[in-house]
């Protein structure tokens, strides 16, 4: 069976893989561009570079096959991702890390979208603290995710992290039926549109949450 524990560096690799596997928003996109994986890698190493302690990972025969990238502060995460993590996604795009990003208009076709969104506010105060999870296709549906969610939350609990939140797209019904499974509060939701390279995907973004 897996083990879950706590992030440490030798995983890097692992969660990385995770984490640059754009299967449900943009796959066609990534399979003509495959080094769109090493942006979307480096877009989440706040969690893993600058906060890793708040990293947990799931591993069998030595292998990541899950991994939780957590924040205790949501508004230092992305203040940290406007200062460190955002200039330096900017400057490897520009030296060709990550091929001819024509994937880009995408993203700014998306953004440009999101300007109109009215977003429910999230009272940081109760929930300051967020999280991602990814799991390799193969290890869904073992008890991974759960695991992965208790150690969070012990770890949350430890810190004296009042709550945290997350936010789970309809385009990963998986991810949204798991999150209602194991009891979250919905405190909130909205809709937006998905450029992802080929058509607009209309999403619907619900945002769950835990008191702790």
């Amino acid at each position: 069976m897996f083990l879950v524990r706590p992030f440490t560096p030798p995983d890097r690799e692992g969660v990385r893989r995770i984490y640059g596997d754009d299967e449900f928003t943009r796959p066609e996109l990534q399979r003509c561009f495959p080094r769109l994986s090493l942006y979307l890698a480096d877009s989440m190493l706040h969690y893993y570079d600058f906060e890793p302690e708040s990293a947990f990972v799931a591993v069998m025969d030595g292998q990541v096959v899950g991994a939780l990238l957590g924040a205790v502060d949501t508004e230092r995460k992305d203040d940290d991702y406007r200062r460190h993590v955002k200039p330096l996604l900017l400057r490897r795009t520009l030296s060709g890390i990550y091929g001819w990003p024509a994937w880009l208009w995408a993203d700014w076709l998306t953004a440009l979208a999101g300007r109109r969104i009215d977003r429910p506010p999230i009272d940081l105060g109760q929930y300051p603290a967020h999280l991602h999870i990814g799991i390799l296709p193969e290890w869904r549906r073992k008890g991974i995710g759960s695991a992965l969610m208790e150690g969070y939350e012990s770890y949350l609990r430890s810190r004296g992290v009042p709550g945290y939140h997350l936010y789970a797209s309809s385009f990963h019904p998986m991810g949204v039926a798991f999150y209602r499974k194991i009891g979250l509060e919905t405190i909130g939701q909205f809709e937006w549109r998905l450029y992802n390279g080929y058509r607009w995907l209309d999403v619907l973004e619900i945002i769950f949450a835990k008191r702790l």
